[in-house]
Protein backbone atom coordinates (compact mmCIF):
# COMPACT_ATOMS: atom_id res chain seq x y z
CA UNK A 1 0.00 0.00 0.00
CA UNK A 2 2.45 2.58 0.93
CA UNK A 3 4.58 1.77 -2.13
CA UNK A 4 2.08 2.33 -4.45
CA UNK A 5 1.18 5.58 -2.13
CA UNK A 6 5.46 6.72 -3.07
CA UNK A 7 4.95 5.80 -6.66
CA UNK A 8 1.64 7.68 -7.04
CA UNK A 9 3.22 10.49 -5.19
CA UNK A 10 6.31 10.75 -7.62
CA UNK A 11 4.49 10.28 -10.54
CA UNK A 12 2.22 13.20 -9.75
CA UNK A 13 5.03 15.21 -8.83
CA UNK A 14 6.85 14.58 -11.71
CA UNK A 15 3.68 14.93 -13.80
CA UNK A 16 3.01 18.59 -12.93
CA UNK A 17 6.66 19.78 -12.95
CA UNK A 18 6.47 18.10 -16.84
CA UNK A 19 3.68 20.24 -17.41
CA UNK A 20 4.63 23.23 -16.43
CA UNK A 21 7.89 22.94 -18.87
CA UNK A 22 5.15 21.81 -21.61
CA UNK A 23 3.51 25.02 -20.78
CA UNK A 24 6.86 27.05 -20.75
CA UNK A 25 7.24 26.58 -24.25
CA UNK A 26 4.41 27.79 -25.19
CA UNK A 27 3.15 29.85 -22.64
CA UNK A 28 0.83 32.29 -25.34
CA UNK A 29 -1.56 28.55 -25.20
CA UNK A 30 -2.53 30.07 -22.10
CA UNK A 31 -2.28 33.52 -21.97
CA UNK A 32 -1.09 36.41 -24.50
CA UNK A 33 2.30 37.98 -24.39
CA UNK A 34 0.63 41.46 -25.46
CA UNK A 35 1.45 44.58 -23.22
CA UNK A 36 -1.12 46.06 -21.69
CA UNK A 37 -2.11 49.30 -22.43
CA UNK A 38 -0.12 52.53 -21.38
CA UNK A 39 -3.33 53.48 -19.65
CA UNK A 40 -6.50 52.45 -18.91
CA UNK A 41 -9.70 55.11 -18.97
CA UNK A 42 -13.17 54.26 -17.97
CA UNK A 43 -15.91 55.02 -20.15
CA UNK A 44 -15.65 59.11 -19.85
CA UNK A 45 -11.61 58.91 -21.16
CA UNK A 46 -10.37 59.51 -17.19
CA UNK A 47 -7.23 57.76 -16.05
CA UNK A 48 -8.24 55.01 -13.80
CA UNK A 49 -4.88 53.26 -13.51
CA UNK A 50 -1.41 52.46 -15.44
CA UNK A 51 1.15 49.95 -14.79
CA UNK A 52 2.04 47.94 -13.08
CA UNK A 53 -1.91 46.45 -12.97
CA UNK A 54 -2.53 44.69 -10.11
CA UNK A 55 -4.61 41.18 -10.36
CA UNK A 56 -7.75 42.85 -9.98
CA UNK A 57 -7.46 45.28 -12.62
CA UNK A 58 -5.85 42.64 -15.16
CA UNK A 59 -6.82 38.99 -13.84
CA UNK A 60 -5.29 36.82 -13.20
CA UNK A 61 -1.68 38.10 -11.72
CA UNK A 62 -1.49 41.48 -12.85
CA UNK A 63 1.38 43.00 -14.73
CA UNK A 64 5.23 44.30 -14.30
CA UNK A 65 6.50 47.82 -13.78
CA UNK A 66 6.01 47.93 -18.18
CA UNK A 67 2.59 46.45 -18.70
CA UNK A 68 4.09 42.68 -19.08
CA UNK A 69 1.59 40.12 -17.91
CA UNK A 70 3.02 38.29 -15.06
CA UNK A 71 1.38 34.93 -16.02
CA UNK A 72 3.22 34.83 -19.26
CA UNK A 73 6.47 36.05 -17.84
CA UNK A 74 5.96 33.15 -14.75
CA UNK A 75 5.87 30.88 -17.60
CA UNK A 76 8.03 31.87 -20.25
CA UNK A 77 10.64 32.30 -17.32
CA UNK A 78 9.62 28.36 -15.99
CA UNK A 79 11.49 26.37 -18.43
CA UNK A 80 14.53 28.52 -17.90
CA UNK A 81 14.56 27.66 -14.21
CA UNK A 82 13.45 24.35 -13.45
CA UNK A 83 15.70 23.08 -16.51
CA UNK A 84 18.86 25.08 -15.12
CA UNK A 85 18.57 23.22 -11.39
CA UNK A 86 18.12 20.18 -13.01
CA UNK A 87 20.88 20.29 -15.20
CA UNK A 88 23.19 22.06 -12.74
CA UNK A 89 22.41 19.24 -10.44
CA UNK A 90 23.01 16.44 -12.65
CA UNK A 91 26.34 18.13 -13.56
CA UNK A 92 26.65 18.25 -9.53
CA UNK A 93 26.11 13.94 -9.36
CA UNK A 94 27.86 13.20 -12.16
CA UNK A 95 31.32 14.69 -11.09
CA UNK A 96 30.57 14.30 -7.59
CA UNK A 97 29.55 10.42 -7.80
CA UNK A 98 33.56 9.88 -9.49
CA UNK A 99 34.98 11.87 -6.43
CA UNK A 100 33.38 9.94 -3.99
CA UNK A 101 34.03 6.66 -5.59
CA UNK A 102 37.67 7.99 -5.25
CA UNK A 103 37.21 9.40 -1.76
CA UNK A 104 35.72 6.41 -0.26
CA UNK A 105 38.00 3.20 -1.86
CA UNK A 106 41.25 4.80 -2.19
CA UNK A 107 41.60 8.40 0.22
CA UNK A 108 42.12 7.01 3.69
CA UNK A 109 45.22 8.54 5.67
CA UNK A 110 43.79 12.26 4.39
CA UNK A 111 40.08 11.35 5.08
CA UNK A 112 39.84 13.74 8.06
CA UNK A 113 41.92 16.42 6.10
CA UNK A 114 39.47 16.05 3.13
CA UNK A 115 36.64 16.98 5.73
CA UNK A 116 37.89 19.41 7.47
CA UNK A 117 39.40 21.04 3.81
CA UNK A 118 35.47 21.38 2.89
CA UNK A 119 34.22 22.44 6.11
CA UNK A 120 36.32 25.32 6.51
CA UNK A 121 35.65 26.18 2.79
CA UNK A 122 31.93 26.16 3.29
CA UNK A 123 32.04 28.73 6.57
CA UNK A 124 30.95 31.42 4.22
CA UNK A 125 27.71 30.96 2.43
CA UNK A 126 27.99 29.95 -1.01
CA UNK A 127 25.51 33.18 -2.16
CA UNK A 128 27.98 35.18 -1.14
CA UNK A 129 30.84 33.43 -3.15
CA UNK A 130 28.52 33.28 -5.93
CA UNK A 131 28.24 36.90 -5.77
CA UNK A 132 31.70 38.04 -5.50
CA UNK A 133 33.09 35.73 -8.66
CA UNK A 134 30.38 36.77 -10.65
CA UNK A 135 29.13 40.26 -9.89
CA UNK A 136 32.10 41.67 -11.55
CA UNK A 137 30.51 40.17 -14.70
CA UNK A 138 27.60 41.04 -15.14
CA UNK A 139 28.77 44.29 -17.15
CA UNK A 140 30.64 42.18 -19.27
CA UNK A 141 28.05 39.61 -20.11
CA UNK A 142 25.00 41.67 -20.01
CA UNK A 143 24.28 41.41 -23.79
CA UNK A 144 25.04 37.92 -23.99
CA UNK A 145 22.42 36.05 -21.82
CA UNK A 146 23.80 32.20 -23.04
CA UNK A 147 27.47 33.08 -21.67
CA UNK A 148 26.20 34.50 -18.43
CA UNK A 149 24.07 31.27 -18.12
CA UNK A 150 26.92 28.97 -18.60
CA UNK A 151 29.22 31.18 -16.37
CA UNK A 152 26.97 31.10 -13.61
CA UNK A 153 26.13 26.85 -14.07
CA UNK A 154 29.91 26.72 -14.32
CA UNK A 155 30.17 28.31 -10.98
CA UNK A 156 27.33 26.45 -9.34
CA UNK A 157 28.25 22.67 -10.10
CA UNK A 158 31.88 24.24 -8.77
CA UNK A 159 30.70 25.18 -5.11
CA UNK A 160 28.26 22.69 -4.55
CA UNK A 161 30.04 19.10 -5.95
CA UNK A 162 32.59 19.04 -2.57
CA UNK A 163 29.78 18.78 -0.27
CA UNK A 164 27.73 16.63 -2.48
CA UNK A 165 31.08 14.35 -2.91
CA UNK A 166 31.91 13.76 0.32
CA UNK A 167 28.31 13.25 1.15
CA UNK A 168 27.91 10.42 -0.92
CA UNK A 169 31.43 9.00 -0.34
CA UNK A 170 31.00 8.92 3.86
CA UNK A 171 27.28 6.96 2.63
CA UNK A 172 29.92 4.46 0.20
CA UNK A 173 32.68 4.64 3.18
CA UNK A 174 29.44 3.73 5.84
CA UNK A 175 28.78 0.32 3.54
CA UNK A 176 32.22 -0.63 3.53
CA UNK A 177 32.32 -0.89 7.20
CA UNK A 178 29.73 -3.92 7.03
CA UNK A 179 31.25 -7.03 7.56
CA UNK A 180 30.67 -8.98 4.64
CA UNK A 181 32.19 -6.27 2.19
CA UNK A 182 35.30 -6.93 4.66
CA UNK A 183 34.68 -10.43 4.03
CA UNK A 184 34.67 -10.10 -0.07
CA UNK A 185 37.62 -7.95 0.39
CA UNK A 186 39.74 -10.44 2.23
CA UNK A 187 39.20 -12.63 -0.27
CA UNK A 188 40.59 -10.40 -2.86
CA UNK A 189 37.06 -9.02 -4.56
CA UNK A 190 37.74 -5.81 -6.52
CA UNK A 191 36.31 -2.66 -5.52
CA UNK A 192 34.39 -2.63 -8.63
CA UNK A 193 32.35 -6.22 -8.43
CA UNK A 194 31.68 -4.66 -4.39
CA UNK A 195 30.53 -1.62 -5.79
CA UNK A 196 28.53 -2.68 -8.46
CA UNK A 197 27.08 -5.44 -6.39
CA UNK A 198 26.41 -4.57 -3.10
CA UNK A 199 27.21 -0.62 -2.50
CA UNK A 200 25.47 0.79 -5.69
CA UNK A 201 22.15 -1.78 -4.52
CA UNK A 202 22.47 -0.20 -1.04
CA UNK A 203 22.87 4.07 -1.88
CA UNK A 204 20.69 3.89 -5.32
CA UNK A 205 17.56 4.72 -3.40
CA UNK A 206 19.91 7.43 -1.03
CA UNK A 207 20.78 9.08 -4.85
CA UNK A 208 17.38 10.39 -5.37
CA UNK A 209 16.79 11.46 -2.44
CA UNK A 210 19.80 13.32 -2.63
CA UNK A 211 18.94 14.85 -6.23
CA UNK A 212 15.39 16.36 -5.32
CA UNK A 213 17.17 17.76 -1.63
CA UNK A 214 19.97 19.31 -3.70
CA UNK A 215 17.45 20.44 -6.97
CA UNK A 216 15.29 22.00 -3.43
CA UNK A 217 18.77 23.70 -2.04
CA UNK A 218 19.93 25.32 -5.34
CA UNK A 219 16.21 26.99 -5.85
CA UNK A 220 16.29 28.26 -2.54
CA UNK A 221 20.08 29.98 -3.86
CA UNK A 222 18.54 31.32 -6.76
CA UNK A 223 15.79 33.47 -4.68
CA UNK A 224 19.23 34.38 -2.59
CA UNK A 225 20.98 35.92 -5.84
CA UNK A 226 18.32 37.09 -7.51
CA UNK A 227 18.35 39.54 -4.75
CA UNK A 228 21.42 40.31 -5.15
CA UNK A 229 20.89 41.06 -8.60
CA UNK A 230 22.45 37.72 -10.14
CA UNK A 231 20.05 36.84 -13.01
CA UNK A 232 20.25 32.97 -14.95
CA UNK A 233 20.89 34.74 -18.44
CA UNK A 234 21.84 38.17 -17.39
CA UNK A 235 19.71 41.18 -17.33
CA UNK A 236 18.32 43.31 -19.61
CA UNK A 237 18.09 47.45 -18.06
CA UNK A 238 14.75 49.39 -19.27
CA UNK A 239 14.45 53.20 -18.55
CA UNK A 240 10.70 54.10 -17.06
CA UNK A 241 11.94 57.98 -17.67
CA UNK A 242 14.69 60.05 -18.03
CA UNK A 243 15.80 59.51 -14.55
CA UNK A 244 14.73 56.15 -13.67
CA UNK A 245 15.29 52.93 -14.96
CA UNK A 246 14.54 49.23 -14.15
CA UNK A 247 16.63 46.09 -14.31
CA UNK A 248 14.86 42.68 -15.47
CA UNK A 249 16.05 39.33 -16.33
CA UNK A 250 16.59 38.62 -20.11
CA UNK A 251 15.28 35.13 -19.36
CA UNK A 252 12.51 35.90 -17.05
CA UNK A 253 13.72 32.74 -14.47
CA UNK A 254 11.85 33.59 -11.08
CA UNK A 255 14.77 34.54 -9.39
CA UNK A 256 15.51 37.23 -11.74
CA UNK A 257 11.50 38.24 -11.65
CA UNK A 258 12.11 38.67 -7.88
CA UNK A 259 15.31 40.27 -7.60
CA UNK A 260 14.09 42.67 -10.17
CA UNK A 261 10.93 43.64 -8.45
CA UNK A 262 11.79 43.29 -4.65
CA UNK A 263 11.79 46.49 -3.98
CA UNK A 264 8.64 46.87 -5.34
CA UNK A 265 6.50 44.45 -2.45
CA UNK A 266 5.34 47.82 -0.49
CA UNK A 267 4.15 49.35 -3.17
CA UNK A 268 3.23 46.64 -5.62
CA UNK A 269 3.40 43.35 -4.04
CA UNK A 270 1.90 41.14 -6.74
CA UNK A 271 4.85 41.37 -8.48
CA UNK A 272 7.06 39.86 -6.05
CA UNK A 273 4.42 37.55 -4.49
CA UNK A 274 3.59 36.04 -8.12
CA UNK A 275 7.16 34.35 -8.96
CA UNK A 276 7.62 33.94 -4.84
CA UNK A 277 4.52 31.83 -5.28
CA UNK A 278 5.60 29.71 -7.83
CA UNK A 279 9.00 28.90 -6.13
CA UNK A 280 7.38 27.71 -3.52
CA UNK A 281 4.55 25.81 -5.57
CA UNK A 282 7.53 24.07 -7.30
CA UNK A 283 9.62 23.54 -4.09
CA UNK A 284 6.32 21.63 -2.40
CA UNK A 285 6.03 19.38 -5.80
CA UNK A 286 9.46 18.48 -4.71
CA UNK A 287 8.69 17.83 -1.65
CA UNK A 288 6.52 15.73 -2.75
CA UNK A 289 8.66 13.47 -5.00
CA UNK A 290 10.45 13.13 -2.14
CA UNK A 291 8.10 11.92 0.02
CA UNK A 292 7.31 9.51 -2.41
CA UNK A 293 11.03 8.38 -3.04
CA UNK A 294 11.08 8.12 0.97
CA UNK A 295 7.65 6.25 1.03
CA UNK A 296 9.54 4.16 -1.61
CA UNK A 297 12.36 3.01 0.13
CA UNK A 298 11.08 2.11 3.06
CA UNK A 299 9.34 -0.86 1.73
CA UNK A 300 12.44 -1.60 -0.08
Amino acid sequence: MWSNKGNLKIIGGISFVVLLIFFSFFPDLIVSHEKAPTLMLDDSGNVIAKPPYSPMELPPFGTNNIGEPLLYNLLAGAKYTILFVTIVCLFRFIISSALALIYAFYIHRFKNLVQRAVEIAYIIPPVIIVFFLLAPMLFVFQENSLQFMLLLAFVLIGIGTPPLALLIGDEIKGELQMDYIKIARLQGVSNFYIFKKHIWRIIKPRIGTFFIQNNIQLLLLLIHLGVLGIFIGGSRQINMTEETSVLLSITNEWGGLIGSSYKEFLHHPWIVLAPLFSFMLLILLLKIILSGIEASTKIK
